[in-house]
């Protein structure tokens, strides 16, 4: 569940520390939908999961994946192999990974992957 307002949310919800990956993913979504195109959800049939998957049209134009940081091995591997599993069942044009600030660009058999802080992102030319 994402809210319109992030600090709406963080006010009214009960919780015993901050998961700043969820704060992320909420900022996320709201630029997305104020980008345009209309944005999914993915559950691959081995039960990984991408957070976001942008269509344009009949076109998967990006697959999406946020978290505040890939320097734990366990994340990194969860992450990539996500985006994996989606750019090949679903043809994305671009696979992004989004960070606090780590930033960068991975090539794998599946395409290249962008790493790129979640300030820079969201000062992209749309």
């Amino acid at each position: 569940m994402y809210c319109a307002d992030a600090a709406l949310g963080g006010a009214v919800s009960f919780r015993f520390s901050r998961n700043i990956g969820h704060i992320y993913e909420n900022i996320v979504l709201l630029e997305l939908k104020r980008r345009g195109g209309d944005v999914f959800y993915w559950k691959s049939t081995r039960g990984r999961e991408v957070d976001f998957v942008v269509k344009i049209g009949l076109r998967i134009t990006e697959a999406i994946q946020v978290c505040s940081s890939l320097a734990d091995p366990k994340t990194r591997q969860r992450e990539f192999q996500a985006l994996g599993e989606a750019a090949l069942a679903l043809k994305a044009e671009r696979l992004t990974i989004i960070t606090d600030d780590e930033e960068g660009s991975e090539k794998c058999d599946y395409g290249d992957i962008a790493i790129v802080p979640l300030w820079k992102w969201l000062l992209e030319e749309t």
